[in-house]
Formats: C-alpha cells, structure tokens, sequence
C-alpha cells in the first residue's frame, strides 16, 4: 500500500589531474559506501531486494538500536526514497503534504516543500500519503492520498510541474485515498489513477503531458512493476508494465500503452490488493491478496497469461513477499484480524516449506543470496539465513516501541524505518559501524 540519479562528480571537470580524481572518487565513494541506492517503492527493481550484494554480520549491531539520526514524522504511510546520498522523507504536516530532503546520512535538511493536502479522510483516520516517493532523473516524484501527482527539482525543492490526476480523470478516493506508488519508466511516469476516464495514464516526467492512457478500471492499492518477457527490468524497451488494479491484473506495453493481456485478481465488497506484484523464475509472477482472495502464480508471454495454480498459501493483507534463493517469503494474515503468519512457499509446486506462526506482519528485504532482514509493525526485527529450509533466525532485536506500518528503505548500510502511533518519527539505523564489517 502503500530511479537513480548521475554521479556528477565524474563530470564537473575533466581537466582534474588523475592522482585528485583518483583521490575524489576515493572520497565520494567512502562517503557514499557502495552507493547501493532505494530509490523508490521496494528498492531498485521494486522487488524488495537490497542493491547490496554484501550479507550482514552475524551479530546484531549495537548501532541497530540507537539511530544515527531521527526526525519527527507526519501523519501518513509512505517509505523514504533514497539515492546519492539524499533521502526524501513525504508525510503530512497539518492541513499541508511536506515533501523533505534531506543528507541520508546525518539527517540534515537540505531543502522542504509543503503543497496543500486535499484528502479528507476515509476508512481510516490517518490522512497523509500512501505513496513512497522516487527520485529520478534529478527530481522527486509525489503522489498524494487525494491523487496529486507532483514532480519537484532535487537541487531546491521548487515544482516543476503538479497535476490533480483524480479529479482530471473522474476517479474515486477508495477506502483509503490513493495508495498505488507511480512507476518511472526513464522519462516517463506510469500511474495507476483508476479514473472513469483514465485507469492507468502514462505521462512525460519533463512536464507532466498525457502520453498514453488505458482502461477505465478502478486503481488498486498495488504498485506496478515493469518486466521484460517476465524477467525484472529497468529498461522500458520492449517492456510490459504489469498493473493490478482493483478486480484485474493487467500487462500493458510500456512504449504504447496498449493492453496486452489482463487476468482477474481481487474480488467486490470491503477488500483491497495493497501487496505488489513479484517476478519469480522468468515468465512467472505472484499475486497476493487478504479478504478471501488468496495467491497466484502465473506464465506470463508477451501477449498472454496462464495460471499455473491459486491458493491461500499466502494471503498478504499489504505487506509485498520476496523472491530469493528459490522461494518466495512473506506474511499471511490481516493485520486487524489479530496474530498473522510469515510462510515459507515453494512457487514451483505451490507447497509451504515452513511456517512461522504468531508474528506480525513483515516487511521483507533480500539481502546478498541468503539473508532476509524482517521488519514487524511491532518494531520487532530479525535477520534470517534463508539456507536453513526452515525459520532459522541469525539474529533478532527490537527498535523503539510504536507501529511501523510503512515499507522500509535500506542503502548504503542504514536501515530507514518511519514510525506511526504516538510521537512518530523517521529514524535511519546503522546496520554496520558498530559491528565492525
């Protein structure tokens, strides 16, 4: 439910002596660690994997529990983005949405901008954003609860462009206003609006002009995805975009806009799909919804879809699984129907390997081949081997009592985390420095 920008240092100027080059790079690249960005929804790719390839230490860091800064948050659920060393830190603040930039590693405000917050609530009492924030192309892109797609330049925070999709294209606040995070496509921006008049629009990231626009089905609380003949990609070339809205999923090629397939996933009444999709082996993706909808796995082509089984072996109320080391992971339950479950699937018999029972729900992150970093909304974390064919835990701990309903971000070695409750604020953890790897 609720990419990556140049390195311009190589570029300022090329008459620099290579010994000071070497010795700048050497600098930026400390400052920076590996510049493993999350520049958006579920990091890179959007599937919830670390751009790290280094596991973590095999004993929790002391630096986990004390942050090495915090800022108090807003009302809403939106993740941070963060790329080149800059996080971007969206909630609401009043009767305004605050966009804040700040240095990702001390927390520094650099710049911030407060746009009118239009939503006036709905199912739920918490009126800020749903949508985490991208940064791309030196801008951050918003997308707010009342479906005010904002584009803003990275260097001051100034508007370069704002449009009120919603009310453009004749959609609905659903149960929660909007929570379905764009998706960047290089120079374009792809939104689920789920409008009368535009289910799903694709615009330019340069100036917000409608470049092509699909269906009229209602939007979902899942996020799209981009895939390449059903392998995650970046590259929009010869791209589908796969989009759940809120009765279908549907593959879309990038480029054009043209549907390219659509299948049924979700059901009418009080229900929603919030976990995004997630590409297992190439060509098959997983769907998970709560509220009796269930799981399913596809074979997707690039003009058509196969179901290859459905169940309710995993059943996430908002919470998106991962796919690492051959299995897919994630939570199972509904967070307002009490004690919820972290499985264990194996997608290609559709059988559960393990199960864990009486956890909260968990926000999932790969890291290197066989670690997951787990993050419950009670603020209880573990770091998993995902060898051990069971729930084998490398190291548990705690962070500061309060709800943590927003998806995580990890970069360059700190753990962002945003709190909801009382006195929530935005905390970035080091998962390294007192560990000494």
């Amino acid at each position: 439910m609720m990419i990556p920008i140049s390195d311009t240092a190589r570029q300022r100027n090329s008459s620099i002596r290579i010994p000071t080059l070497c010795l700048c790079v050497l600098l930026l690249e400390t400052r920076l660690g590996r510049a493993d960005d999350w520049p958006g929804l579920l990091g890179k790719h959007r599937d919830g994997h670390s751009a790290s390839t280094r596991e973590l230490p095999t004993n929790p860091p002391a630096s986990l529990l004390t942050p090495k800064w915090k800022l108090d948050a807003g009302q809403g659920y939106a993740g941070a983005a963060v790329a080149d060393g800059k996080a971007v830190l969206y909630d609401r603040d009043g009767d305004q949405d605050r966009i804040r930039y700040v240095d990702a590693f001390q927390g520094t405000l650099i710049w911030e901008r407060k746009m009118p917050a239009r939503y006036r609530g709905g199912v739920d009492s918490d009126k800020g954003p749903r949508c985490v924030p991208s940064i791309a192309q030196n801008a951050v892109v918003v997308y707010s609860t009342a479906g005010d797609l904002s584009v803003l330049s990275t260097v001051d925070g100034s508007v370069r462009w704002t449009r009120s999709l919603t009310k453009e294209f004749d959609a609905d606040d659903g149960y929660f206003g909007n929570g379905s995070s764009p998706l960047i496509l290089e120079d374009r921006v792809v939104v689920n609006v789920g409008g009368k008049k535009a289910g799903v629009l694709c615009v330019s990231l340069a100036e917000g002009k409608d470049l092509w626009n699909a269906t009229n089905y209602d939007a979902s609380y899942a996020s799209p995805i981009l895939m390449n003949y059903g392998v995650s990609t970046s590259n929009s070339q010869n791209a589908t975009v796969v989009i759940p809205t809120r009765l279908k999923t549907i593959g879309v090629d990038a480029q054009t806009g043209k549907v390219l397939w659509e299948t049924a996933f979700g059901q009418r009444g009080p229900t929603v799909n919030a976990a995004t999709p997630i590409v297992c082996k190439p060509g098959e993706l997983f769907l998970t919804a709560s509220y009796g909808i269930g799981n399913v796995l596809l074979r997707i082509s690039p003009t058509s879809v196969e179901t290859l089984y459905q169940g309710d072996q995993i059943n996430s109320q908002y919470a998106t699984p991962v796919y690492s080391n051959g299995f897919v992971y994630g939570s199972d339950g509904r967070e307002d129907m009490g004690s919820a479950s972290y499985k264990c699937l194996n997608p290609a018999t559709g059988e559960v390997a393990w199960t864990r029972d009486s956890m909260p729900i968990c926000h999932t992150i790969a890291i290197g081949e066989t670690q997951l970093l787990l993050i419950g909304i009670d603020g209880r974390v573990w770091l998993l081997d995902t060898n051990a064919q069971q729930f084998s835990v490398i190291w548990e701990t705690k962070l500061t009592p309060n709800l943590y309903r927003a998806i995580p971000a990890l970069a360059n070695d700190l753990l962002f985390v945003r709190s909801n409750g009382s006195n929530p604020v935005w905390q970035a953890l080091e998962l390294r420095r007192l560990s000494g790897q």
